[in-house]
């Protein structure tokens, strides 16, 4: 069982081949925490680039983020579409999260937050009915400054396949608190960005491209096909499968033993000088 210095180590590792594949984290400044925390709410399990297209339509189709707030839950999964991943749940959580708020502050804006301060932020955010700890994280950390890697499903599953968490038997705060110490805090939004960059593209929950993985080389879970070397082998040498001895004897048989024969003009040749003896006239005698 890896110690908690093999996981900090194994961390680093991936954080350095998980950058060799996708560059640099980018980081964007939150300039409006209330889209920010929905973005938060889509993004789990859900790939950046369907979180961009589902925040276009919902700004297209609502006026304003309060109107989000008073709208149903079925009139956003509308919005959302059939095929969002876990669309019901987040339709669900969208507006009671902006509610919620709203009635504590009365105000759509959040300018509260900068009061808050870092720990008072995220326990803020914890308290509220149906928040995640994962979003309330999220919220913290890139709206105050706070240190903290949250952990959502695609987090939890790549890391878990790592052996660096045991998603089994941790729970999503747990898991938390486990990354937040083996983390420094500088180091923890660019990890964070590249294993969820990780989990959208190749640790896919169904059937992941190990074989081609960044990771394939100290992951634990990896699962590479056989390539069939063996009926490779097996293909350029037909007596292959045959008992020893037995090709052998096919290549003996296969190939008729030559005889060799005179040719038929040594013999004609003979003939015609001997018929030539018998026509030639007698010498006559002197």
């Amino acid at each position: 069982m890896p110690t908690f210095t093999d996981k900090v180590r194994r961390l680093d590792r991936a954080r350095v081949a998980l950058k060799r594949r996708y560059g640099e984290a980018v980081r964007t400044p939150v300039t409006h925490p209330v889209e920010h925390a929905v973005r938060a709410i889509l993004s789990e399990e859900a790939t950046s680039d369907e979180v961009d297209r589902a925040l276009d339509r919902l700004r297209q189709y609502f006026v304003d983020m309060n109107d989000l707030r008073v709208s149903r839950p079925r009139e956003i999964r509308e919005v959302l579409g059939p095929n969002f991943p876990r669309g019901g749940h987040k339709a669900r959580v969208i507006p009671r999260l902006l509610d919620q708020v709203f009635k504590q502050h009365n105000s759509m804006v959040w300018d509260f937050l900068e009061a808050l301060g870092k720990v008072q932020t995220r326990a803020y955010f914890e308290k509220l009915e149906e928040v995640r700890p994962f979003v309330a994280a999220v919220l913290a950390r890139d709206c105050v400054g706070a240190h903290a890697f949250p952990v959502d499903n695609d987090v939890a599953r790549v890391l878990g396949r790592l052996a660096v968490l045991d998603p089994a038997t941790q729970s999503e705060t747990e898991m938390q608190a486990f990354l937040e110490r083996a983390v420094k805090a500088s180091r923890a939004y660019e990890i964070h960005w590249l294993v969820k960059r990780h989990g959208e593209q190749f640790c896919l929950v169904d059937t992941p491209p190990c074989g081609k993985c960044p990771l394939r080389r100290m992951c634990p879970s990896v699962v590479v096909p056989a390539r069939g070397r063996g009926r490779a082998k097996a293909a350029k040498t037909p007596n292959a499968g045959r008992p020893s001895g037995q090709g052998a004897a096919a290549k003996k048989t296969a190939k008729p033993a030559r005889r060799k024969t005179m040719p038929a003009g040594g013999n004609a040749a003979k003939r015609k000088r001997a018929v030539r003896r018998r026509a030639a006239p007698a010498p006559r005698s002197r």
